[in-house]
C-alpha cells in the first residue's frame, strides 16, 4: 500500500516534470480546446438568454394560468386575478385597416406599471409598437372593427395610453381596453397570476382539475421546445468541435510518446507499470486541458460582455427581443469544464496506451 501511494506520487511528479517540458507539443492542442471552450460558453450563453428571456417576458405580462371562465378563489400561490376576454379586431385609421387583438377587462389596474404615457385609461391603451405602426399617440382617435353576432360592429375610441411590454408579439399585436362597468361574471377568461410561474403545471393539477385550463408553457409549447431544440443542437456543434481537439490531444500524446521510448523504458526498469506509465500521460493532458478550460473561460467571458454592450438588433416581430440576449450561468462553465475534462482524458488514454506497450529491452537497445 505504501509503495502503491509512492509510485502514485512520482506519477505525478513525472507528468508534472514532463508537462513543463513538452509544452510545444501541446500547443495545437491547447488552441483547440481553448476555441472549444470559448464556443462552448459564448453559445450556449446566448440560449441561456434566448430561454430567460422568453419565459421573463411571457410571464411577466401575460396571465401564467388561463381558466376559461369565472374563477375567484383566492389561494396563497395567487399573487393576482384579472378577468378579461379577447377578441379579434381592425383597427381603420388614415384609410388604411390594420388587424389586431383587443383585450378587454373591468381591471386594468395591473398593467398601469407597463404604461410608458398615459392621460387615463378610459379610452384605449396600445402598445408601443403598434402605436408607432399606427403613427397615433395619446388624444388620437382611432376606429376599431369587430364582429358581434356575425355583423360587423364600429366604434371609436380616443387612445389614453401606451403600453410597453418589452415583448414583440404584444407591443405590437395587443390593445388594452377598461370597462369597469362590466360584469366579471361576463367575461370569458380569468388570468391567474402566482408567485412562482414555474409551478403553474403543479398549480393546475392541484385546483383545476374542473375547469378548463391552460398554463402559459402549454400556451407557448412550440417556442419552449423551439429553444430546448436550439439548446441541444449548438451543445452539439460546440461538443463537435471539442471533440476535435480530443483528436489533437491524441496526436500530442503519440508524439509525446515516441519521443521518450527510452525514459519510459528506463521508468519501465525503475519499477513503475504499465498503469502507471499510462497514468503519466493522462495527467500530462489533464493539466493542458485545464488551461485550455481557464484562457477559453476568459475568452468566452470577455465575448459575452462585449456582446452585451454592442447590443446586436434583432429582426423586428421575429424573436421577443430586440437585442441578442446574453446570460452565463454557473452550468455552462460546469459542462464546458466536464465535457473538455472527458475528451482530453479518454483520448490521452487510447493514445498512452502505446506507452504501456513499449517493450522495455527494445527501448534501451534502441537508445
Amino acid at each position: 500500500m505504501t509503495d502503491g501511494k509512492k509510485n502514485l506520487n512520482v506519477v505525478f511528479m513525472l507528468a508534472k516534470s514532463f508537462f513543463k517540458r513538452s509544452k510545444s507539443h501541446f500547443k495545437f492542442s491547447l488552441i483547440a480546446m481553448s476555441i472549444g471552450v470559448w464556443g462552448l460558453i459564448v453559445v450556449s450563453s446566448i440560449i441561456n438568454g434566448f430561454s430567460s428571456v422568453l419565459v421573463d417576458s411571457i410571464t411577466f405580462f401575460y396571465p401564467h394560468v388561463v381558466v376559461y371562465g369565472y374563477y375567484d378563489q383566492n389561494l396563497p400561490e395567487v399573487s393576482s386575478l384579472i378577468h378579461f376576454k379577447i377578441t379579434g379586431t381592425a383597427i381603420f385609421n388614415k384609410n388604411q385597416l390594420f388587424f389586431s387583438q383587443l383585450f378587454e377587462t373591468n381591471d386594468i389596474s395591473f398593467y398601469k406599471n407597463f404604461l410608458t404615457e398615459s392621460s387615463d385609461t378610459s379610452g384605449l391603451i396600445i402598445g408601443k409598437k403598434l402605436s408607432e405602426n399606427l403613427e397615433v399617440d395619446i388624444g388620437h382617435k382611432l376606429i376599431l372593427i369587430t364582429i358581434d353576432k356575425f355583423l360587423p360592429f364600429t366604434q371609436e375610441y380616443i387612445v389614453s395610453g401606451i403600453f410597453n411590454s418589452g415583448v414583440q408579439v404584444y407591443d405590437s399585436n395587443l390593445i388594452l381596453h377598461e370597462n369597469p362597468n362590466i360584469d366579471p361574471k361576463m367575461l370569458s377568461y380569468t388570468g391567474i397570476f402566482l408567485n412562482n410561474p414555474k409551478k403553474s403545471k403543479q398549480f393546475k393539477q392541484k385546483y383545476l382539475n374542473n375547469y378548463s385550463a391552460l398554463t402559459w408553457e402549454e400556451s407557448n409549447e412550440t417556442l419552449l421546445k423551439a429553444v430546448q431544440l436550439d439548446s441541444l443542437f449548438a451543445f452539439i456543434i460546440t461538443f463537435f468541435i471539442i471533440l476535435i481537439s480530443g483528436f489533437s490531444v491524441s496526436n500530442a500524446v503519440s508524439f509525446s510518446v515516441f519521443t521518450r521510448k527510452r525514459t519510459i523504458g528506463i521508468l519501465r526498469a525503475l519499477g513503475l507499470n504499465k498503469r502507471e506509465i499510462s497514468l503519466i500521460f493522462v495527467i500530462e493532458s489533464f493539466l493542458i486541458s485545464l488551461i485550455g478550460f481557464f484562457i477559453g473561460d476568459i475568452l468566452g467571458i470577455i465575448t459575452c460582455l462585449f456582446l452585451i454592450l454592442l447590443k446586436i438588433p434583432l429582426p423586428q416581430d421575429l424573436f421577443y427581443v430586440n437585442y441578442l440576449p446574453i446570460k452565463i450561468l454557473p452550468s455552462t462553465f460546469l459542462i464546458a469544464f466536464v465535457t473538455n475534462t472527458l475528451v482530453s482524458i479518454l483520448f490521452s488514454f487510447i493514445s498512452s496506451q502505446r506507452a504501456a506497450k513499449i517493450n522495455l529491452v527494445e527501448a534501451l537497445r534502441e537508445e
